[in-house]
């Protein structure tokens, strides 16, 4: 074991070489391939263990360039010489033999004969599965086990709809109880950002480029940018949490959620300037992903469908017309309920019913639960500098 280790590392500390050797003369640096083909059949390592630490050595390279890119000038590339370093094997070459596991350490360079594999005793409680990896540590071996799990899906096929918006991110029903997530949330947050950059940039245009100032007033800008980001995917992972529970919660099958990519399609009118930056910084798409491989975990599908006059036809007679507001009024049979879970009711109807929204199939009851998805900070306002509680003293000059 130790042996092989060893020759890990003699690879490892080759490649740190010939990196800094290229880096030092701004030479273009190698392929992942030709360096396979370099270093094939020079050490007494299997074929497949080269080449898996050749992919780990031109991940940390593709690392490091990428940090030192984001400005961590920290960052550095593989620079220490190694005593010992890990050997991976891949699993198509890891043999099991009754309770041993056996690894293969290739052809000797020099003698050209196939060296003896590593064997190692397996415990008992070695848990059931493929071994996809191993890597051999200092006293320790770490496996990689791959085991295929069956989610059973429910029994009774039930599906839901998600209405997704702005001032609710989503309001799921199965046709009788609704939930709708609050998104007021989200738009403070990207109010507050939008603001926050929009004075720092009225600021930065009086600087000279690239001075100091400017800078700061850059480096400002990033600061809150990556502040509003977390806020903003940890409000839409709670957010989709809460609409995952509530599918679990009613045994669903299947949700539906409308399709976005429709909406700012054929628009007849120009949407405001205000409009226009809320639902370009709304994450719909963000938030729809979450959804997805949140539900595919526990063996719900999750499909998208066009929502065209879903929140425009009355579920009660099928009069279509614009509303107006929260709140859905027909003027025709003088039905009243809330808009956006009519929207979401009006969508599972034109679901089911393959493209066609059937008056009285589903009509809403009004049982919708409101609930916040995160309850955010409030931040104290700054005071002006001249602030501190003290009456102020003004100091006029006079001549004579």
């Amino acid at each position: 074991m130790t042996d092989a280790r060893s020759e890990a590392a003699r690879l490892w500390n080759k490649m740190v070489k010939l990196h800094l050797y290229f880096r030092k003369r701004n030479k273009k640096w190698p392929t992942q391939a030709q360096f396979e083909k370099h270093f094939a059949r020079k050490f007494r390592l299997h074929s497949q263990t080269i080449q898996a630490l050749i992919e780990k050595f031109f991940a940390n390279i593709e690392t490091t360039r990428v940090n030192r890119a984001n400005g961590n000038k920290k960052a550095r590339y593989p620079y220490k010489e190694k005593t010992y370093f890990n050997p991976v094997w891949k699993g198509q070459h890891i043999k099991q033999q009754l309770n041993y596991i056996v690894l293969p350490m290739g052809i000797d360079p020099h003698t050209r004969k196939r060296n003896l594999g590593i064997s190692i005793r397996l415990p008992k409680d070695i848990p059931n599965g493929k071994i996809v990896q191993a890597e051999l540590a200092f006293g320790k071996l770490l496996l990689t086990i791959q085991n295929e799990i069956e989610i059973e899906k429910p029994k009774v096929e039930k599906v839901a709809a998600t209405d997704l918006g702005s001032i609710h991110l989503g309001v799921v029903t199965d046709g009788t109880n609704s939930l709708a997530v609050v998104g007021r949330g989200l738009r403070s947050i990207n109010q507050g950002k939008a603001k926050a950059l929009a004075e720092l940039s009225a600021v930065q245009s009086k600087c000279e480029k690239y001075s100091r100032c400017w800078k700061k007033l850059q480096a400002t800008k990033r600061k809150i940018l990556r502040k509003t980001d977390n806020q903003t995917y940890n409000l839409l992972h709670q957010a989709a949490n809460e609409i995952v529970g509530y599918c679990e919660e009613k045994q669903v099958s299947k949700l539906v959620v409308g399709d976005i990519t429709e909406i700012n399609r054929n628009k007849k009118k120009k949407s405001s300037r205000r409009l226009n930056q809320e639902m370009g910084l709304l994450s719909l798409g963000v938030f729809v992903g979450y959804l997805e491989y949140k539900l595919a975990a526990i063996g719900i599908e999750l499909e998208s469908y066009s929502e065209s006059y879903t929140t425009k036809t009355c579920p009660a007679c099928g009069h279509k017309h614009k509303p107006k507001g929260r709140q859905y009024r027909c003027p025709k049979c003088g039905f009243t309920g809330v808009r956006d879970e009519v929207g979401a009711i009006n969508l599972l109807n034109k679901f089911l019913n393959k493209g066609e929204i059937k008056p009285q199939f589903l009509v809403p009851k009004g049982n919708v639960k409101y609930l916040r998805p995160l309850k955010l900070k409030r931040f104290a306002k700054r005071s002006s500098p001249t602030d501190t509680g003290q009456p102020s003293i003004h100091v006029v000059c006079a001549d004579g």
